[in-house]
């Protein structure tokens, strides 16, 4: 059985996506038996649904995304490191 950390890194990534059956049927499990988890999927969930219906696209565009992340991470204190990026 996953645990928590892992669930909710691969809801997140949406890892489920590309991940085998065994994977998805052990995430699934745990989602089950796991309210925190399962509270965090749904949350995700509407994030994504009221981004989409504030920027009125799905999914971003490359500059509005570019603009977003900028001012993101404007707000960040400067002691905070970015970490590594994934889609480059």
């Amino acid at each position: 059985m996953p645990a928590c950390d892992d669930v909710s890194r691969a809801i997140a990534t949406d890892e489920l996506a590309a991940a085998g059956w065994r994977r998805r049927l052990s995430i699934k499990l745990h989602l089950l038996m796991c309210r925190h988890c399962r509270r965090y999927a749904h949350q995700l969930t509407v994030i994504g649904a009221a981004t989409r219906r504030m920027f009125g696209q799905d999914p971003l565009d490359p500059d509005s995304r570019d603009r977003l992340r900028s001012s993101i991470l404007r707000q960040i204190p400067p002691t905070y490191s970015e970490p590594p990026r994934s889609d480059v």
